[in-house]
């Protein structure tokens, strides 16, 4: 039972893909701008380089909480979590991992979080002892990387590119929902596997009942033992 429940655990890793990643993701896009207009930062000569600084800020500061990089072995994190889990991730999606080690040189804070949440997500994979859950984690994070990098893209296109990125967008969504749709699957099997299991030990022991009462008032009583 133990090892059922840490599986279905590390199922559970592909539905909160999208949540962790989520938190780790800085805030972009016209929302953000509108709401710097609605706060009153200052336009004009001037305003905009200051707004964009504390967005950025902002940003970097969220990064931080999230990922504890405020803290002094911030670095030492994520040189170990370099050690430990590009490998994995390099054995089961080089293409990912070339787009990693090409996000480290040009967008490294990126890099770091997503990193961060890879690990977050491995670790939860790893406890299922299944290798089909480790890639299938992988390949999540990879997508949910992929999906929010074209909604960005898509946002900032001009109008004859969008119809592209939007294509490609569907595409990987639509793994995403397959490859978590597949873990949500294989969690229901795994509950309803152990709901039949339960199911007949209820009919045993009321099957059984008349022994069981009888063992347990003699076990209560010192004339025998067991239950």
């Amino acid at each position: 039972m133990k090892k059922k429940l840490i599986t279905l655990f590390a199922v559970a890793a592909l539905t909160l893909v999208p949540a962790v990643y989520a938190a780790a993701q800085p805030v972009e896009g016209p929302d953000e701008e509108e709401n710097e207009a609605m706060m009153g930062e200052p336009r004009g000569p001037g305003g905009q380089g200051q707004r964009e600084r504390m967005i950025k800020e902002r940003r970097q500061a969220g990064m931080e909480e999230e990922f504890g990089e405020r803290g002094p072995g911030f670095g030492k994190k994520v040189a170990a979590a370099e050690e430990e889990i590009l490998p994995v991730i390099k054995k089961h999606n080089p293409a990912f991992a070339a787009k990693l080690a090409e996000l480290k040189t040009t967008a490294k804070p990126k890099y770091r979080m997503i990193l961060m949440m890879a690990g977050r997500v491995l670790d939860m994979a790893r406890m299922g002892k299944d290798e089909s859950l480790v890639k299938d984690a992988i390949q999540a994070v990879s997508l949910e990387y992929d999906t929010k990098e074209l909604s960005i893209r898509y946002d900032k296109a001009a109008d004859p590119e969008k119809a592209g990125i939007k294509a490609d967008l569907k595409v990987k969504v639509a793994e995403l929902f397959d490859l978590r749709l597949k873990g949500q699957e294989f969690k229901v099997k795994m509950i309803e596997k152990d709901l039949a299991k339960l199911k007949k030990n209820i009919e045993t022991r009321k099957a059984g009942k008349a022994k069981i009462v009888e063992e347990r008032v003699g076990q209560m009583t010192g004339e025998s033992v067991g239950w």
